[in-house]
């Protein structure tokens, strides 16, 4: 019976705590995970903003059929149109524009004036490379040359103030992100310090009968893979109850963050874990591989 008591709470060589080093590496990852969420939804919000702002071209005002057809072939041949089809370059007559705009009124304006005052135009959409304030600029510009065009108009205060806004809080996302990825760092490391604590007199003892330093810390190293793999899929897992929540309660959450995202974020994590606690686990065990007899105690 003494015998069996004692080979139970013998020691063995990379065998340290295993809940509090999971559920510290599982928290540090999970909101490592919250906060690339929040760049890749920044990022996204970018992007859609940039799809749906558009250019509307307005024509003169008597331009014929054909003007129209050559004008609209013009355009889709421009690089910074998003597509080269017809869903990028829309054409609107201005009686179509004149029906949608006295809907809205709930009255016909025609009447009131006499005349329809509106212009044909067509509404474009520009590729996300050139939602910048003097591309647009240049845009304006070549499209002015073009025989048959009016007037160009999109939101340019609107335009400039997404893009200073969202650089400014994608900018600070990421150094959150990197300060936070500091700090768990230095948590996860302090918690493997400890954890590997009761193991420095079993270090000095395999030291002691001639065991290389490679031999005693690759158990050490392979936990710490395990440990970070595990963490990393616990973490994933919290993340992923956590978005299906939200989303149960608001809608288009998952939309933001599709499935390619998340497995992005989730391999991430896990590959995150596995460096800080492997790197973390090769710092500590060296720190008492090189320690004297007076510093274990």
């Amino acid at each position: 019976m003494l015998e069996k008591e004692k080979k139970i709470k013998k020691k063995t060589l990379g065998n340290y705590p295993f809940l509090s080093v999971i559920f510290s590496v599982s928290l540090s990852l999970f909101l490592l995970g919250i906060f690339s969420i929040l760049l890749i939804s920044s990022y996204k919000m970018k992007l859609n903003i940039k799809k749906n702002i558009e250019l509307n071209i307005y024509l003169n005002k008597v331009v014929s059929i054909n003007d129209i057809e050559r004008i609209n072939k013009i355009i889709l041949s421009k690089n910074y149109v998003l597509n080269k089809d017809e869903s990028s370059v829309i054409f609107m007559s201005k009686e179509k524009a004149a029906n949608e705009y006295s809907n809205e009124l709930g009255e016909d304006f025609i009447k009131f004036l006499g005349q329809n005052p509106l212009r044909d135009l067509f509404i474009l959409k520009i590729d996300q490379d050139y939602f910048d304030g003097e591309k647009l600029l240049e845009i304006e510009k070549d499209l002015m040359e073009i025989n048959g065009i009016y007037e160009i108009t999109y939101p340019k205060d609107l335009i400039d103030d997404i893009n200073n806004n969202v650089n400014k809080i994608g900018l600070m996302l990421i150094v959150i992100f990197f300060i936070l990825l500091f700090i768990s760092s230095i948590l996860i490391n302090n918690t493997i310090r400890l954890a590997l604590f009761s193991q420095r007199f079993l270090i000095r003892s395999m030291q002691l009968v001639g065991a290389t330093s490679l031999f005693i810390q690759k158990p050490f190293l392979v936990r710490g893979v395990i440990y970070g793999i595990i963490s990393g899929i616990l973490s994933s897992i919290l993340l992923f109850i956590i978005l299906m929540f939200l989303n149960s309660r608001m809608e288009n959450i998952m939309g933001i963050i599709d499935s390619k995202s998340f497995l992005i974020i989730s391999l991430n994590m896990i590959l995150i874990g596995i460096l800080i606690v492997s790197f973390s686990t090769y710092n500590s065990v060296n720190k008492y591989l090189n320690s004297t007899l007076d510093d274990l105690y």
